[in-house]
């Protein structure tokens, strides 16, 4: 497709390039080999080049690394990525498509009192706290990683280049080349396993917040439940008080009529002995 004949891009890309051209001014605007070199070359200055600057919607591979090797925050630029996929191709949701929400611990939680829904609610955002230390740890270690790696893949080609120059005459440099190639596979090993890790804690994330969600719902189902029963006890008291009333005041009545009636009789009595 010619460049002319391309859709022309929507909102969610074009936030998502002005958030990538924004994070790489406040990181201090690094240059295309900066870039490349904080990711330990896993991607090239021109793939670099394409995620900042390419027209299109770059693979979230590339972008995660750049973004990574800038400092930026995953999950910002992960929310992004996803709309602008979204926006470019929109998926389908299947009529026949069963939404499988965990019935079992849905009724468990349905059926947890308040005193356990908030020992509920403290341990899922102590796991949560937990989890967002573990991701920032391993963020932090992961760059460290790519930082070292990207020194020893400098400090290899050197050595490759001052081989080849000597023509391998030289016994030393061979076995310094060979302990940083090993150095240089042990850092490769531990970025990807940093960023398995990352990964993995960025999965967990979004099913402790429904859990938590979910921990949120029935706490107001529980207070709404308490609420109407409170309201419900009032109104029953309400009208238990105003038919004691009514009784009292059709008692007194009663008794007032009861009393007129007796003045009356001793009234008339008096009046008869009067006579006589």
């Amino acid at each position: 497709m010619s460049r002319a004949s391309r859709p022309a891009p929507g909102p969610a890309l074009e936030h998502l390039r002005y958030r990538l051209l924004r994070l790489k001014r406040e990181s201090g605007e690094p240059s295309l080999r900066v870039i490349a070199r904080r990711t330990g070359d896993a991607v090239s200055r021109a793939t670099a080049g394409t995620v900042l600057n390419g027209d299109g919607l770059p693979r979230w591979g590339p972008l995660e690394l750049v973004v990574e090797a800038l400092g930026g925050n995953l999950d910002e630029f992960r929310e992004l990525w996803v709309a602008a996929r979204d926006e470019a191709s929109p998926l389908d949701l299947p009529t026949s498509l069963t939404m499988e929400r965990e019935p079992e611990e849905t009724s468990v939680v349905a059926e947890l009192s308040l005193p356990e829904l908030q020992a509920a609610e403290e341990d899922l955002q102590d796991q949560a706290a937990t989890s967002g230390r573990r991701e920032g740890e391993a963020r932090s270690e992961l760059l460290t990683a790519l930082e070292v790696r990207a020194d020893l893949a400098d400090q290899l080609n050197e050595l490759h280049e001052r081989l080849g120059r000597e023509r391998g005459r030289n016994e030393e440099l061979r076995r310094r080349v060979a302990g940083l190639e090993a150095e240089l596979a042990a850092h490769t090993d531990r970025v990807e396993r940093l960023q398995d890790e990352l990964r993995e804690v960025r999965d967990e994330r979004p099913i402790l917040q429904e859990k938590l969600n979910r921990l949120h719902v029935r706490r107001a189902e529980l207070y709404f439940t308490w609420a109407r029963e409170e309201e419900a006890c009032r109104r029953a008291a309400e009208r238990a008080r105003r038919e004691r009333d009514q009784d009292v005041d059709a008692l007194e009545r009663r008794l007032g009529a009861a009393e007129d009636l007796l003045k009356s009789v001793l009234a008339s009595r008096s009046r008869e002995d009067r006579d006589e």
